[in-house]
């Protein structure tokens, strides 16, 4: 089997990148046979191991290996020039390395002059590592140069505190994202009683000023205070909050004078998290031009293809469900289904759940219960995805969707079974909500009947409508209404209606 990597590598590089590559790799005469092989792999991506032997006359397999890895290397070798100066970061690398090579001469004026220009840089970027990197060979020079000297013992005094600073700065930087990536694993895969637990935590550390922005922060710092703050008023049911922390977000961003930063992953997942937010304060006006401002700045770059569906499409899809165009959700779910086979391993198991749930729901609404049921047997009996996130709120209200599912497509025999199933199941995730217990007996209540008169089953639709308006004036019990319109779904009974038709009719008037 032919190195996936190196396919891979070829697959990801962009017209300009190939041509960079071709032009100066011919340049050595050794490298014809790599051009060779790099020319048949890149037009056929599925050749068989034997036929690229075949075609290369390559003596034997482990010869293959070894020109498999000798290309990928002189790719990268390659990549490394033409990307020298698209990014600070990767022009302080560079920087670094000239001034190694600079002083392992002993050309020590010229190393001197390399390090004030990446100095400089790293500075202006805020990039405490290649910071630290740079005073190192700052010390090393001021060693050699003034050996003996008051200035140059002054001068390494002076390296030293701003070593000890930037060390500070860095691990006050370290903690941000520890906070930051710590809220963001709690709201996705912990119990809800365990998030408000450590939302009171955060309550104290943000009334005590922890994570205010102040003027001597670094651009990477904001970041992370920023979206941690959008994080924190998300989990709190804040909204409107949250928006206005990502609208600061992305100002921060498009005024930054980072290299390339418009085409950065901070500010894919920045347009991603004012996307979602948008449709979540009902600004309907304002998701579609976001959405098309993400692809139009990120679907040319090969790199973020797997990216736009596993971000983009996924949330794309959940906003469809979430506003009732269901005719817009099921429209896609061809192409998803063949992104789904095409990047599964570039999936997370987390977008995995919610395209399968919300492919289900889409069903759901389109009154396609077979289709609704088959997406969601995928979704609780995958068990990859069961063994890692049982304890995911997602997979919990899964269960939920299920049980309405069934009892649409009126398969009121299964409905006793997958009642007790899913309540083993949920209690397993969290103790039940009144909310979600109400849904579940009323669902077995109503299926045990089997044969329920119209007028009967809308008086009960009513008073289970009343029970539940009732059990969410208590605030913690509103977390099902963020996972499906529940009711929706009891509304389209009583009134006779599409439960798609009544969300749109809810949410966009």
């Amino acid at each position: 089997m032919l190195n996936q990597q190196l396919i891979q590598l070829i697959s990801s590089l962009t017209k300009s990148e190939k041509r960079y590559f071709k032009v100066n790799a011919s340049i050595v005469k050794t490298n014809k046979m790599l051009l060779r092989m790099f020319d048949v792999i890149e037009k056929n991506k599925n050749i068989l191991e034997s036929e690229l032997i075949k075609q290369l006359k390559i003596p034997s397999k482990s010869n293959l290996a070894v020109m498999e890895s000798r290309l990928q290397t002189l790719i990268l070798k390659h990549l490394r020039g033409f990307h020298s100066s698209s990014s600070q970061e990767i022009e302080l690398h560079h920087l670094l390395i000239e001034i190694e090579i600079l002083y392992t001469k002993r050309l020590f004026k010229n190393c001197a002059k390399q390090i004030l220009k990446a100095k400089k840089i790293a500075i202006s970027c805020a990039n405490h590592l290649i910071l630290l990197g740079i005073l190192k060979w700052e010390s090393y020079i001021e060693k050699e140069q003034g050996k003996y000297l008051l200035q140059s013992q002054n001068k390494l005094k002076e390296i030293l505190n701003d070593e000890t600073q930037l060390l500070t700065d860095y691990a006050k930087l370290i903690e941000y994202k520890y906070h930051t990536f710590n809220l963001l694993l709690l709201s996705k895969n912990k119990v809800v009683a365990q998030l408000h637990k450590e939302i009171e935590f955060y309550d104290k550390l943000v009334k005590n000023g922890f994570f205010e922005i102040k003027s001597n922060h670094t651009f990477e710092d904001k970041l992370y205070l920023l979206n941690f703050k959008g994080m924190y008023f998300m989990s709190k049911g804040d909204l409107s909050s949250c928006l206005s922390i990502y609208h600061k977000l992305m100002l921060e961003i498009e005024s930054s004078n980072k290299k390339n930063i418009l085409q950065s992953n901070e500010y894919f997942l920045a347009l991603n998290n004012l996307l979602l937010l948008e449709v979540l304060n009902k600004n309907y006006d304002e998701y579609n031009k976001t959405l098309n401002k993400i692809f139009s700045r990120f679907s040319g770059l090969i790199g973020y293809k797997p990216l736009l569906f596993n971000v983009t499409t996924c949330y794309e899809l959940g906003i469809y469900c979430e506003i009732g165009e269901e005719k817009k959700a099921l429209a896609m779910i061809p192409e998803i289904e063949k992104n789904l086979k095409l990047y599964d391993t570039e999936t997370n198991e987390i977008n995995k759940l919610l395209f399968y749930l919300n492919i289900a729901i889409a069903y759901l609404f389109n009154e396609k219960h077979s289709k609704s049921i088959y997406w969601l047997n995928i979704f609780l009996n995958d068990y990859n995805i069961k063994k890692n996130d049982v304890g995911s709120n997602i997979y919990y209200y899964g269960h939920l969707i299920n049980m309405i599912a069934h009892f649409e497509a009126k398969n009121y025999d299964s409905i006793n079974y997958l009642y007790n199933q899913s309540v083993n199941n949920l209690k397993k995730i969290r103790p039940l909500s009144k909310f979600d217990e109400a849904i579940l007996k009323f669902i077995k209540k109503i299926a045990s009947q089997k044969i329920v008169l119209k007028k009967e089953e809308i008086n009960a639709f009513k008073v289970l409508r009343s029970t539940l308006e009732e059990i969410i004036k208590d605030p913690k019990e509103t977390i099902s209404l963020h996972f499906f319109d529940f009711f929706a779904w009891i509304d389209s009974h009583i009134e006779n209606e599409n439960m798609a038709f009544l969300i749109r009719k809810k949410k966009l008037g």
